[in-house]
């Protein structure tokens, strides 16, 4: 066995012994990964169905037409948007929104950071600052902790007149009402580009509110990666509507990308057939089923935290689960704890955040991965309260027992 072999041996004993929480990773179906690494990576496919610029790639035409139309039935039941499925992931699927609607110093308006908004969506450090202006809203308290402030965000359209405004988000765990807020956008004169990424599997089952809407209340573009509540590969899509797929196609080819990985993109058709309902899971469940029982984990981990004493920034209806560390508290240091006790977490920024980027003060939780593997709300609440004790400095051994253990009964589909 070679140096690459063995680690590939060594990480999926890893992964199969570890309690995974982090909200953005998930476990596809071996048949998604048996199309990732299947012939398909062997074929050059430049250019579109119908026009490419190497011979042999009939197949490839059907294939990328396939899901591309599975990806429509899946998603939009307005017919007004096409979809493109050779971007590569989700950041660059964001970039070429700009790349094809933006002039340079044009306004881009997001979520804030610290709100819980996305790298990809312009911040502070991001190069494409070189390029575009960007402003933030953020975050209201309420009673069930922080929601959009709609009067921020209403004032900050009327005030900066944003060419392009972003809705979606890394880190936020309640639900947005994506009509109301592309309404909103529309009538101050900007296009809307809706972020799914996180959501999209809650999105495809009706368990979230949509971008995909008619006129004013639709967005115009939205993107989505393929692994998180999707449950594919790492991959990603970008839909807009049918008036801007011209310019969209052709800022990725021959605009910006070379051939497409079919492979991806094969895997990510996979993926859309189980969602649809055409083909299933290893443990026959429908997906939506699965989205239900990910958002009732979700709950459950977030009451196993609150029992133990563990403050929660907002009250979840996703997937997501995000926590208030106590001000002594080094998030680094926490998560790597939580990682010797063979639990997966990611330390996040929360509003008002008083931490650094590195060191922020919040621990972002889901429960989409473990749901693939079976756990029940019995052992979510239990989970949530033994990381809880951990977080307020106690419990260690008792979570690195649990955590042992769980990892031997749930499911493991590899």
């Amino acid at each position: 066995m070679n140096k690459l072999f063995e680690l590939t041996k060594k990480e999926a004993d890893k992964q199969r012994s570890s309690i995974n929480l982090i909200a953005s990773e998930n476990y596809p179906s071996p048949k998604v990964l048996e199309l990732l690494g299947s012939i398909w990576n062997d074929k050059y496919a430049e250019g579109y169905p119908g026009k490419r610029y190497y011979a042999g790639n009939l197949l490839a035409d059907e294939l990328e037409e396939f899901v591309c139309h599975k990806a429509l039935q899946v998603f939009d039941k307005t017919n007004q948007y096409g979809v493109n499925v050779q971007v590569l992931s989700g950041s660059p699927a964001n970039m070429m929104v700009y790349f094809t609607i933006l002039e340079p110093g044009d306004t881009v308006l997001s979520l804030d950071l610290n709100s819980g908004g996305h790298l990809s969506h312009l911040h502070a450090t991001s190069s494409l600052n070189k390029f575009y202006n960007h402003q933030n809203y953020g975050l209201a308290k309420t009673a069930e902790g922080y929601e959009i402030d709609l009067e921020d965000f209403k004032s900050k359209l009327a005030k900066i007149k944003p060419r392009l405004v972003i809705i979606g988000f890394s880190a936020y765990p309640r639900q947005y009402q994506f009509s109301k807020l592309c309404e909103i956008a529309h009538d101050n004169g900007s296009l809307v580009l809706a972020d799914i990424s996180h959501i999209s599997g809650l999105v495809a089952t009706g368990n979230h509110s949509t971008p995909f809407g008619s006129n004013d209340a639709g967005a115009d573009f939205i993107t989505t990666t393929t692994h998180k509540t999707l449950r594919g590969p790492r991959s990603a899509m970008l839909f807009a509507k049918k008036e801007y797929m011209p310019a969209i196609n052709k800022t990725i080819f021959p605009g910006t990308s070379g051939g497409p990985h079919l492979n991806q993109i094969a895997a990510v058709g996979q993926a859309l057939l189980e969602v649809a309902g055409d083909d299933t899971y290893p443990d026959k469940k429908p997906f939506g089923d699965y989205i239900k029982a990910v958002m009732a984990n979700t709950q459950a981990l977030q009451k196993g935290l609150e029992s133990s004493g563990v403050e929660i920034v907002s009250r979840t209806q996703n997937h997501i689960a995000l926590v208030k560390l106590p001000e002594s508290t080094d998030s680094l240091e926490l998560q790597e704890l939580l990682e010797r006790a063979g639990v997966l977490t990611n330390r996040n920024a929360i509003p008002n955040d008083m931490g650094s980027a590195w060191r922020p003060g919040g621990l972002r939780l889901g429960a989409a991965a473990l749901t693939s593997r079976g756990i029940d709300l019995k052992k979510s609440e239990e989970l949530g309260a033994l990381v809880g004790s951990v977080i307020l400095g106690e419990g260690i051994e008792q979570l690195k027992a649990f955590s042992l253990a769980l990892g031997d009964q749930l499911a493991w589909w590899y």
